[in-house]
């Protein structure tokens, strides 16, 4: 049997979304050659053309000072060998399909210059980024998702390259300056960006906000659906669990369970493509000696690069990562019986060394009574089945830990703490008191994070999907470049990369 997707339909969402008026020109700014971004633009905008709306078309992935992170193709070199990059194939499809090729728009702004100065004159730290803002929007925030650099850790010990802010700064202005300029000249009256956090989209959905124009976000889909759109941003969390929550709510009774659980089951079975690179040093079953221990506490790690991006009031919780696994340790050494295993995530075998330093040097403060480090085979299914308690500070891991009946806590910011599967403890006090209840949550909170993450978002209504996974709108592939265009593009971006580390 098919899964149902969340919304009945992109007409249905985007009435509910969008007033009459909003939706009367609705400009799409796109910044990416990711073929399932430009495949969730494409069949929206069609949506909308179908609607009897006017919709923008800004394919600026080649315009912009720095390359985007979804950029891989040159539009000049694509067009030396004449093989269009995808978003040219986008953007031709749309127009094959009927929308107007007066839809089309260029930056604006001949010779744009920065409308707001904002001086970098020397090597900044991760802190100091973040507080820099561009007309009041979080510019800083966006430069923090720039990926020119590898091998970046979280620490404020590592200053960014000057060229390189100076050049993230220009792309972001320009960007905002652009968007602000298309937005007053064609009258816009909603904007259509991806994901919402990275460097141009950020500057985009800024340049909108200012204006008082609303923002809708597009993004992957669940595993059975196509994509997602949203008029919340993309970590808007709260706003997410209540889709859970209305989802699960309104899903047929008997299937829904089913339906949600199958996506807890393929993790568990470590047959989820998506979770492969975690699991795959794992031995399915393999457990650890749990001798001695009344109550088995395991502390699953959560990605400390991902966190230090989310924009959240931290005051809710108790500190940073390793200070709460300090806490915890501490509070487990008070109980007779306790005994605390760490579990430090898989992904650190691919984090930055300095990260991994970091938190190895925590975990050695914390002194738990297991150390389970990046490279242990123990299974962590079978591990969070041993729990008698489950402590994260965001991981997925917790919500998993739920679906198998464990009692969890959260320490730090999640998608799941306000479904009444786990626990949020913000405090010392809270947590003291959250560790002295082995009584495990609502199983069905659980329930309605796996149903989201099969359902989540909404079928293609006009791009179509071939059995080899190609996208098409109107007979028009979205293929690829040929080899030797994708080639001299990386040349151009390995270049690029080297001036800004110097």
């Amino acid at each position: 049997m098919e899964t149902r997707a969340e919304h009945e339909s992109l007409e249905v969402f985007l009435k509910a979304s969008l007033t009459d008026e909003q939706r009367k020109n609705v400009l799409f700014v796109s910044f990416t050659q990711w073929d399932f971004a430009l495949a969730a633009l494409a069949d929206t905008a069609t949506s909308l053309h179908q609607m009897g709306s006017d919709v923008t078309l800004g394919f600026w992935t080649n315009k912009t000072p720095m390359h985007d992170t979804g950029w891989s193709v040159n539009d000049k070199v694509a067009k030396i060998f004449a093989s269009p990059a995808r978003d040219q194939l986008v953007r031709d499809a749309l127009i094959d399909f009927g929308i107007p090729k007066s839809s089309l728009a260029q930056p604006p702004i001949k010779g744009w210059q920065p409308a707001q100065p904002v001086p970098i004159t020397r090597a900044m730290n991760r802190s100091e980024i973040k507080a820099l803002t561009y007309f009041g929007s979080p510019m800083g925030r966006a430069m923090l998702q720039v990926r020119t650099l590898t091998e970046t850790p979280v620490t404020d010990a590592y200053y960014w390259p000057e060229r390189l802010l100076r050049l993230a700064y220009r792309s972001y202005a320009y960007a905002y300056d652009q968007t602000t300029a298309l937005i007053k000249e064609r009258g816009v009256t909603a904007v259509a960006v991806y994901n919402g956090r990275f460097l141009h989209d950020r500057a985009a959905s800024a340049a909108a906000q200012a204006l008082g124009i609303p923002v809708l976000y597009y993004d992957t889909g669940g595993i059975d659906t196509d994509f997602d759109l949203t008029d919340s941003v993309t970590h808007d969390w709260s706003d997410l669990q209540r889709r859970m929550l209305k989802l699960y709510e309104e899903w047929p009774a008997a299937q829904r369970d089913e339906v949600g659980g199958s996506w807890f089951q393929e993790r568990l079975n470590h047959t989820a493509s998506d979770n492969a690179f975690f699991t795959d040093a794992q031995e399915i079953g393999s457990t650890i000696d749990r001798t001695g221990a009344d109550c088995l506490v395991v502390y699953f790690s959560s990605s400390g690069d991902e966190i230090a991006e989310l924009e959240l009031d931290w005051d809710q919780f108790i500190g940073t990562q390793p200070e709460a696994l300090k806490i915890l340790a501490d509070e487990c050494r008070k109980r007779p019986g306790y005994q605390l295993v760490v579990r430090s995530h898989p992904h650190k075998r691919r984090k930055p060394k300095q990260d991994v330093i970091e938190w190895l040097a925590a975990v050695d403060e914390a002194a738990p009574d297991i150390h389970l480090d990046p490279h242990s085979p123990i299974d962590s299914y079978a591990l969070m089945r041993q729990a008698d308690i489950v402590v994260t500070y965001g991981s997925t891991t917790g919500v998993e830990a739920a679906f198998a009946g464990k009692r969890v806590i959260v320490l730090g910011p999640s998608a799941y703490d306000q479904l009444g599967c786990a626990t949020l403890a913000g405090t010392p006090a809270e947590l003291s008191t959250a560790l002295d209840d082995r009584n495990a949550g609502a199983w069905a909170g659980a329930v309605s994070y796996g149903l989201m993450m099969r359902a989540r978002g909404f079928r293609f209504e006009f791009v179509k999907l071939s059995p080899d996974g190609a996208l098409a709108l109107g007979g028009q592939t979205f293929g690829d470049s040929r080899p030797v265009v994708r080639h001299l593009s990386n040349i151009i971006a390995r270049l690029q990369r080297w001036y800004l580390r110097k």
